[in-house]
């Protein structure tokens, strides 16, 4: 029987003395539509389901202060986290009552500042290099291609921290009408960038650029170190970065003639070079990068020095011809063999001629096709003129040597048309000594 709800018993109390089932139902019927309402009750040791509502009241009417009861057991004895059951109830006196939380900062949000490694400024791993460079210089032994490199390519990286002032130098203002979140990013990117070249003051810079030059080119100079394309290639983006071109001629000149060392051997045998073999060709792109710095400063001598060691060496021209002549040429020399087996099959295909008689007239035919086409694309090709603006080629000149100086010509051009004016109604009145003796090398319009 259950008794009559007591006036003094709390309002959560009574709600749940409100939502209990009849007494007829199970305690597994009970049990389960508690669960279905949202409300899990603890059982309390030693009790039975249907005595709830009893041991309720005796809480309740028992005049001694109450204690904390086993539902707030989860909030007291332990901090608050996601993991409550959904529907648990806290009493009245544990409403009243703070949440505690952990003290402790979750992992994801700790700081990892400490964690990460301390970049060294360029002025440290400058001083790195040297000492390192030092030791090779020092050495017997012949330095690996992996070392080379690994110095190469640390030197390229300062010189791409150097030359981040110059690029935020060139960045255009923003516009006026962007708006003010656009504003606060650029002013979040420059002042990154200024934390990044803190440790390289305006001061600093030129001193700092000529110390890594100077570096590569004592790397590679070096008797010892053999330049591998890789190498030559790093180095001239290094000098690029730099925008100091002084040393490009001579570093040409000793990818082509410098002795090559042997690996292993003690003391170090040396091999001599061949410069005209195709593999001490410089690459086009390395030459024009080289011929672009140069132009930017102004300086003449060194743009025809660079010319002289690249697109004019015996090695350039044999590498053209054998990386874009090779194939054309041995299509036509087997051009004729090809045309005699097409015949031979034509003829075999008639009865109205001798079979012989008409493999030679079909032979001929397809030949003088072939050579008539082959001849017209050739001319085609090699006299061609309207790609360049200031440069001709001088009368008389043959037409193989056209083709093989194409690439010199056209650097050539590039060099008159930054020397010369840039208005087309003032070209032909230049004047200088400079200018006069640019005109000893080429035929200027």
């Amino acid at each position: 029987m259950v008794r009559q709800r007591d006036s003094r018993l709390p309002s959560e109390f009574n709600a749940l003395v409100a939502v209990l089932p009849p007494a007829h139902l199970s305690p597994e019927s009970h049990s389960s539509m508690m669960m279905m309402k949202g409300i899990a009750l603890p059982r309390q040791k030693g009790s039975t389901p249907h005595a709830l509502v009893c041991q309720l009241c005796q809480i309740s009417a028992s005049p001694a202060p109450r204690q904390p009861s086993q539902f707030a057991r989860p909030y007291t004895t332990r901090p608050f986290t996601r993991k409550t059951e959904l529907g648990q109830v806290r009493p009245r006196n544990a409403l009243n009552r703070p949440l505690t939380f952990p003290r402790s900062i979750p992992r994801r949000f700790a700081s990892t500042a400490s964690e990460s490694p301390v970049s060294q400024t360029p002025e440290a791993t400058l001083a790195q290099i040297e000492q390192e460079l030092d030791e090779l210089r020092n050495t017997d032994a012949v330095p690996s291609n992996q070392t080379v490199d690994s110095l190469l390519h640390r030197c390229q990286e300062i010189a791409e921290a150097l030359a981040l002032p110059e690029q935020d130098s060139k960045t255009p203002a923003p516009r006026k009408d962007d708006n003010e979140i656009s504003h606060l990013l650029d002013l979040e990117e420059k002042n990154q960038t200024r934390k990044r070249t803190k440790s390289s003051p305006k001061d600093t810079i030129p001193q700092l650029s000529s110390a890594v030059s100077r570096v590569a080119y004592e790397l590679l100079s070096d008797e010892k170190v053999f330049i591998t394309p890789e190498a030559l290639a790093r180095y001239s983006k290094i000098q690029t970065l730099l925008k100091r071109p002084d040393y490009f001629p001579e570093i040409f000149y000793q990818y082509a003639h410098k002795p090559h060392p042997e690996e292993g051997s003690s003391p170090v045998k040396y091999h001599k070079a061949n410069p005209k073999d195709i593999n001490s060709a410089i690459p086009v792109d390395i030459a024009n990068m080289a011929l672009g710095v140069a132009i930017e400063q102004r300086n003449l001598p060194l743009v025809l020095s660079i010319i002289d060691h690249t697109f004019c060496a015996p090695a350039f021209h044999r590498a053209k011809v054998f990386k874009k002549a090779a194939i054309p040429l041995g299509g036509l020399a087997a051009a004729p063999a090809a045309c005699y087996a097409v015949a031979s099959w034509a003829a075999s295909m008639q009865n109205t001629m001798d079979p012989s008689t008409a493999t030679g007239i079909a032979f001929a035919a397809i030949l003088a096709y072939v050579g008539g086409t082959s001849s017209v694309g050739l001319l085609a090709i090699t006299t061609a003129n309207d790609q360049m603006e200031r440069v001709v080629w001088q009368s008389g000149m043959p037409l193989r040597h056209r083709w093989l100086r194409e690439e010199e010509r056209a650097a050539l051009d590039k060099v008159a048309l930054a020397w010369g004016f840039k208005d087309e109604y003032m070209r032909g009145e230049e004047e200088g000594e400079e200018w006069e003796s640019l005109r000893e090398f080429i035929d200027i319009m």
